[in-house]
């Protein structure tokens, strides 16, 4: 009996070290709230308690991010964008959607570095270069529609957020969209903002989990909204330090964290006016299968 005892407590034990929670460590756009989850440790502090570990994935693109879970590789998406929820829902990938995260508006940019190309109007005929079936594409048609242009009017070529930026630097294209840490950057290298995204698309960065993870552990989504608040709270009462970790993190300069700090959004929960947005981003993926 006392050897029953030793083998089912061995058991448990194992299963209690076995426990992990994976989250995704997106780095764009700017999300300053898990930067100061991850490098100060309060998720491993709030759940190391119970014995569960954390792992984090260096996964930007969304809709990845929602394979990553369809392929229980992932259980908490850090921060994902809308479009990409709705997208992987189209896949049979359903999300549940716990906390906000941001509204980067001023932090995507169209950009370009050929001198010849003063502004939107100047992109006719054009190459140009963003990820497909997202909100930057999306922001793409609406910066042309406002210069009474389609994408037929464009060269337009779906890439990958990673392959954008050298493209325009190699000039292999004439415009690209940016985000955040890529977009200062090409600023340095002498490309110039031709549209933000204000006025065109109103991104929204959201924390989602599975729909099993949601079922399973809502006591643990409990804990990490928690922690998210403190993240919250520690930025508030600590910029400075948030800041330096952020500039260090995402290796760029104190200054330029400064800049994506107070040009982002930091928001906790979605407004009724985003809710109605999200209707607006299913009619737009609607009309690209049209």
């Amino acid at each position: 009996m006392r050897v029953l005892f030793c083998i089912l407590s061995l058991f448990i034990t194992l299963n209690l070290l076995s426990l992990e929670i994976n989250v995704t460590y997106p780095r764009n756009p700017f999300n300053l709230q898990l930067i100061v989850m991850k490098n100060k440790g309060l998720l491993e502090k709030e759940f190391a308690k119970d014995g569960i570990k954390i792992k984090f994935h260096d996964i930007t693109h969304g809709l990845k991010q929602a394979q990553a879970v369809a392929a229980g590789k992932v259980d908490i998406c850090g921060s994902i964008n809308t479009t990409s929820i709705i997208v992987a829902a189209v896949q049979n990938i359903k999300l549940h959607i716990i906390r906000a995260v941001c509204n980067p508006t001023d932090t995507l940019a169209l950009m370009t570095n050929n001198p010849n190309v003063k502004s939107v109007k100047d992109l006719k005929g054009k190459t140009v270069a963003t990820p497909s079936g997202a909100y930057l594409q999306q922001m793409l048609i609406e910066a042309l529609a406002k210069s009474n242009m389609t994408l037929e009017d464009v060269n337009y070529i779906p890439m990958s957020l990673a392959d954008t930026y050298n493209a325009m630097l190699d000039k292999k294209v004439d415009a690209v969209l940016l985000t955040t840490v890529e977009m200062l950057n090409a600023k340095k290298r002498g490309a110039r903002v031709l549209t933000t995204a204000k006025g065109l698309i109103h991104p929204k960065l959201v924390v989602a989990v599975s729909e099993s993870f949601a079922q399973k552990h809502p006591g643990w989504i409990k804990r990490y909204i928690k922690v998210q608040s403190q993240a919250e709270e520690f930025i508030n009462n600590h910029k400075h330090e948030a800041l330096q970790l952020a500039a260090k993190d995402l290796d760029i300069d104190y200054k330029d964290a400064e800049w994506l700090y107070n040009n982002t959004k930091f928001i906790d929960t979605l407004s009724k006016g985003d809710k109605n947005r999200i209707e607006a981003e299913i009619n737009f993926l609607l009309s690209l299968e049209k």
